[in-house]
């Protein structure tokens, strides 16, 4: 079992580059069951990854929107709509869009009996324009989505302008994804912090908020296995304690970068 999985989570790195397309997601949400369509492979290890994942949004949240009851929030990548039903839960009035058909059918079949409904459609950010009115949000967020779906830095920079373009002026742009230069840890999209930095001030966003989540060494060995929950729970907190405490930002796997309109 261990050998299996070890086997597939190598298979998974070597055709990062597919990430990219929209088949490889909806191959991976036929194949597999719960978060593990979208996220890590390991359920205990999800478990903790979702509820941090949360607080450092929420906190965000908090920062640039105060209360986000009632306002429209718009889940860019939102995959199999694991971040876009939290957000309902929190109150907002939340949508749902992701390049993948099969993860918005399994997200609409999900939140079928959500009050109030859910809307979940077709569309991808690195190909703009998506089915939106411009200023349509109060927020659009993007979770482990942009660093996937940009194949270099002018199609992020492009997709930056998407998210500028369908939030209202006093809105917010919220990413959390995760940004390594490094072939180990990089995505498709293999850049700096700094690098996405600039094209956000090319798209015309200025930076307000900014933590990282996921500390590097614990999401490395935990993140694939299917370890107890009472073991991954402990050292899974101190890893985020550490990022939280210490000079240690760059062993954080997840960046958070807050944005609104830069006003020139």
């Amino acid at each position: 079992m261990i050998v299996d999985r070890a086997l597939e989570v190598i298979r998974d790195r070597s055709h990062r580059q597919r990430m990219a397309d929209a088949d490889y997601w909806d191959e991976r949400v036929q194949s597999r069951d719960g978060d593990a369509r979208s996220v890590w492979h390991s359920a205990s290890f999800n478990h903790a990854w979702n509820h941090r994942q949360m607080q450092v949004l929420e906190s965000a949240f908090r920062q640039l929107l105060g209360d986000i009851r009632g306002q429209e929030l718009l889940d860019v990548g939102c995959g199999t709509g694991r971040i876009t039903l939290e957000l309902q839960r929190m109150g907002a009035r939340a949508v749902g869009v992701d390049f993948s058909s099969a993860a918005v059918q399994a997200a609409s079949k999900e939140s079928v009996a959500k009050e109030p409904p859910i809307r979940f459609m077709v569309g991808d950010i690195a190909r703009p324009p998506l089915p939106f009115d411009n200023e349509s949000f109060d927020a659009t967020v993007a979770v482990g989505c942009l660093a996937v779906a940009c194949k270099d830095l002018a199609s992020l920079e492009q997709a930056l302008r998407e998210l500028a373009r369908l939030t209202k002026k006093s809105g917010a742009i919220v990413l959390l994804e995760p940004i390594h230069s490094s072939r180990l840890l990089g995505r498709v999209l293999r850049a700096s912090v700094a690098d996405w930095l600039q094209a956000a001030d090319r798209a015309g966003l200025q930076l307000v908020a900014r933590r990282g989540m996921g500390f590097i060494p614990i999401r490395l060995a935990m993140s694939s296995f299917d370890l107890p929950r009472w073991m991954v729970k402990p050292v899974f907190r101190a890893g985020e304690n550490a990022l939280e405490s210490l000079p240690l930002q760059r062993l954080a796997d997840y960046s958070l970068l807050g944005f609104r309109h830069a006003y020139r």
